[in-house]
């Protein structure tokens, strides 16, 4: 498995060696460089409100669905931009149909929705006249997931809500964000809280561990330069840049409470102004 995994990511760059760091049935540390008065404990209650937003509504109008409630602002947030016209969705992970039926009904009425599941029972949930479809394979099997690929792909946006193994979120992400994500699109991993659980990390560094890396990556540019060399017309300003694959083109990364969202744009070369 690690052989395997570790091939894939040598493919764009990185490699895991760093052991698991868990957080399960422990305290967090507090960062040494944080006063205290930003690391002591304070009490935080339940609330009674639900998201006030569109998706919240249908997903409330669906009894097949499970969802965190917090995630409904996080996915308005970065998926609205993507309603004004058709799209190609890939969901990992079926289970009862709901979040299928949620996403289409959300969406242009033309957009394409694709659910993959190892459960061949999630069969059942295709709802071919309406571009709803549904493939039975493993998240972890590249070939698998290449063929999805070909078939319906690429994607406008990538949501990972299928096993939240480790393993599974890394192999998926190296598999799909360079071939089966297009320009501009949006890749979203969910529940990210088990990768503090023992019983889903499988990986010697969880998929949170590499994301924490690859904000380095977002910022690769500027690794051994000075603004200098990106000022607009001087005579150090370098004009082109070789840049890892991820380096190039991840526009932006989003953390949030179990949720990492990852945006694709090509970059363009930074430039700074001096007037």
């Amino acid at each position: 498995m690690r052989k395997l995994l570790n091939k894939l990511l040598l493919k764009f760059g990185y490699l895991i060696t760093k052991a698991p760091r868990l957080l399960v049935e422990q305290s967090i540390e507090s960062a040494g460089m944080l006063p205290e008065h930003l690391t002591e404990k304070v009490t935080i209650g339940e609330s009674a409100e639900t998201p006030d937003n569109e998706l919240y509504e249908i997903f409330a109008a669906d009894t097949n669905v499970h969802k965190w409630r917090h995630y409904f602002d996080i996915y308005t947030r970065h998926f609205d931009p993507y309603r004004s016209k058709p799209i190609r969705m890939l969901e990992i992970g079926v289970f009862r149909g709901g979040s299928l039926r949620m996403w289409k009904q959300y969406f242009h009425p033309e957009s394409l929705i694709v659910g993959i599941d190892i459960d061949r029972n999630c069969q059942q949930y295709e709802i071919a006249e309406q571009q709803v479809y549904v493939r039975i394979g493993s998240q972890g099997d590249p070939d698998f997931l290449a063929a999805v690929n070909k078939e319906f792909g690429p994607f406008d946006i990538v949501l990972d809500d299928g096993s939240h193994k480790t393993y599974h979120q890394l192999i998926s992400f190296t598999s799909l964000f360079r071939d089966a994500l297009k320009e501009g699109g949006c890749y979203m991993v969910e529940d990210m809280h088990t990768n503090y659980w023992t019983s889903h990390v499988d990986t010697p560094q969880s998929f949170i561990e590499l994301a924490k890396q690859m904000v380095d990556m977002l910022h690769e540019p500027y690794l051994g330069r000075k603004e200098i060399n990106f000022r607009h017309k001087h005579a150090e300003a370098v004009t082109e840049l070789a840049l890892s694959y991820l380096g190039a083109n991840l526009n932006g990364i989003a953390f949030y409470d179990s949720i990492i969202v990852f945006d694709k744009r090509l970059k363009k070369l930074p430039k700074s102004e001096q007037r």
